[in-house]
């Protein structure tokens, strides 16, 4: 891949169009009281999103560690936050999950991140996560600075692409579950002409820009049993039958090609792939694996 941009800045998560005193004005009320609630976050690019969040009894009166939990492409942002609330209770963590909803949010806004073709990088909705954390933590509830990222599914595709494309984002875990297919770390003419979204061909990436990303905590979870290669929900387009017939396929494909990427590079192997015995396409079980993964210190 041919170094053509520079990184972006690590403070893109900070960024100049997010104020800090509209940040805390956001805020308000957000974590507030113990138990699940809802937020609407005006993102100044994006305007109102909706937010479930979870406040363990632990974290009412005192900042906390915060997770973000990114849906599948059923956009239940209430399922994917109830499916982290016991782990939370336990580890003493806030829980935020954003709905991308449909009516406003395509495939190539949501799974894409807006990335294709788009080249202000404010457009992208992966910053969505971003500014979310700078609203937290300007309202004093996000402790530290960093947060953890979760997706499945669709919800994985977001967040392995924006590990990818945005690696000065300010995760300090991620674990991406059972993606439906993947951005391969290679330009078009290694993913058999493919590309974004099932490559970074076409993308802002360079290899300094892959080398950072390669160089973040990210954790991809794939459930052994995710082997159906007719489910309904599988993504069935030539650049993701290529990759393989299910989401395990395509799961090792894509690591086998990380793996790769970063020996290229000369980086050791931050990214981990971890196979989750006897579960399908279950955000569920998924998340009850994730969680030591990306909750304990």
């Amino acid at each position: 891949m041919r170094a053509a941009l520079r990184l972006a800045p690590a403070l893109f998560g900070l960024v100049a169009w997010l104020d800090p005193s509209a940040a805390t004005a956001q805020g308000q009320g957000l974590f507030a009281a113990a138990g699940r609630g809802e937020w609407t976050f005006d993102d100044p690019v994006w305007q109102a999103i909706q937010v479930e969040t979870y406040t363990p009894e632990a974290c009412a009166a005192r900042p906390c560690p915060l997770l973000i939990v990114i849906h599948g492409n059923g956009r239940d942002a209430a399922r994917s936050r109830d499916d982290w609330v016991a782990a939370a209770k336990r580890h003493g963590v806030l829980v935020a999950a954003p709905r991308l909803d449909k009516a406003r949010f395509s495939g190539r806004l949501f799974q894409q991140g807006n990335a294709r073709r788009e080249p202000d990088r404010a457009k992208w909705t992966f910053g969505i996560v971003e500014r979310l954390f700078d609203a937290a933590r300007a309202a004093g509830r996000a402790e530290g600075a960093g947060y953890r990222l979760f997706g499945h599914s669709a919800g994985g595709q977001f967040v392995h692409r924006m590990a990818l494309l945005m690696p000065e984002a300010r995760f300090s875990k991620a674990v991406v579950a059972n993606a439906g297919y993947y951005t391969l770390p290679l330009d078009a003419t290694a993913a058999g002409g493919f590309a974004y979204p099932y490559s970074l061909g076409g993308t802002p990436a360079t290899d300094a820009t892959l080398r950072a990303a390669l160089g973040k905590h990210v954790t991809v979870m794939l459930g052994d049993r995710d082997t159906d290669p007719a489910h309904r929900e599988l993504n069935r387009s030539p650049g993701a039958e290529e990759q393989g017939a299910t989401r395990f396929a395509r799961g090792k494909r894509f690591m086998a090609d990380i793996r790769a990427a970063a020996a290229r590079l000369g980086l050791p192997p931050e990214w981990r792939e971890v196979v989750v015995p006897g579960v399908a396409h279950q955000q569920k079980r998924m998340a009850r694996a994730a969680a030591p993964e990306l909750l304990r210190p």
